[in-house]
């Protein structure tokens, strides 16, 4: 019989999902088949952790969905439901292609209900109210849960950054957000991780001879801690907090500051880039960078949605390139006065 539980609850028995997947503007989206509406389900495999790595493939094999966030909501017995927040995978990685049908949470449940899936539509209204009433704290505990999950057991250090590919993959992923950097200065990384592209960035300018001091902040402890590990040479500059209100000690501002809009909720965005404008770039001569590897369900990469917030974009990178996604430009803006 389904019911609700906790979301910290422990859910290592599980062993089949089924989600419930939301795009970021809050619509809900089910598979269309020709056996009627239908949610992404599937068994766990061997060896999987259902948490994280299940519900991370169950979405992209049967509805070409990829998630961002997670989140549990019920249960039957080692069955467990939940919701995924993310968009239609476009990349080429594999992947479901399958006609998916996006409206209201009421909607799908009507559809869900009408096509004999009592239980789905149950589901689906469940989802809804979690996800609708998710709150600032639970958002950012979620993610510092997933990101501390996925990245501590990475093997090589751009795992531990959350990049999937190898050395010089990451270099043509990444490299492109030094573009804005055009003379010495300070740098710091908001959402540093292992601290992978805080020494990346050092190395790639150094390049064209300009030299740059970095600096660090997480939301999870133990990621910072995983930098500090990293970059002993820079422990001291590296700090655990939350990007929507962290500000460095001493008053320290930082001449280039980099951001990613999938540190905050979507509704949360414009105070994100507001707060660094203000508390964290050197004013009159900062410039914030702002990056988004998530997906919105227009498709708007950075400098769209910077502008969309009415924020005047400065400039904007090449992109980075990815073999499993198109590119994805960091934009720019000037903290001036």
């Amino acid at each position: 019989m389904f019911a609700l539980v906790d979301a910290d609850q422990d859910q290592r028995d599980v062993q089949r999902v089924t989600l419930v997947p939301f795009l970021s503007d809050g619509r809900c989206v089910l598979i269309d088949g020709a056996g009627g509406p239908a949610l992404p389900s599937g068994e766990v495999r061997d060896g999987e952790d259902p948490l994280f790595d299940t519900v991370l493939r169950v979405p992209m094999e049967t509805a070409g969905f990829r998630y961002q966030r997670f989140r549990s909501v019920g249960r039957d017995g080692s069955h467990l439901y939940g919701w995924v927040e993310g968009a239609p995978y476009t990349g080429s990685k594999p992947h479901a292609s399958v006609p998916l049908h996006t409206c209201t949470a009421e909607e799908a449940a009507a559809r869900l209900a009408n096509g004999r899936q009592p239980l789905a539509a149950e589901v689906v209204m469940a989802a809804a109210r979690s996800y609708r009433n998710l709150d600032d704290r639970a958002y950012f505990e979620d993610n510092r849960r997933r990101l501390e999950h996925a990245y501590l057991r990475g093997q090589t250090a751009q795992e531990g950054s959350g990049f999937g590919g190898d050395r010089e993959q990451w270099l043509l992923a990444r490299h492109h957000i030094t573009e804005a950097i055009d003379r010495d200065g300070t740098f710091l990384d908001v959402g540093c991780a292992n601290g992978l592209l805080m020494e990346s960035v050092v190395s790639w300018c150094a390049e064209r001879g300009i030299q740059v001091e970095p600096y660090g902040v997480d939301l999870s402890p133990g990621l910072a801690e995983l930098a500090q590990r990293r970059l002993p040479q820079w422990a001291d500059r590296i700090w655990v907090g939350n990007a929507i209100d962290w500000v460095a000690p001493d008053g320290l501002r930082f001449d280039y500051v980099h951001l990613l809009l999938d540190c905050v909720p979507r509704t949360l965005r414009s105070s994100l880039i507001q707060h660094h404008l203000t508390s964290t770039c050197t004013p009159g001569i900062g410039k914030l960078l702002v990056s988004h590897y998530g997906a919105d369900p227009d498709g708007a990469h950075a400098p769209e949605i910077v502008r969309d917030l009415g924020f005047t974009c400065s400039g904007q990178s090449s992109g980075g390139r990815r073999h499993d996604r198109p590119p994805e430009p960091t934009a720019w803006i000037d903290a001036s006065g």
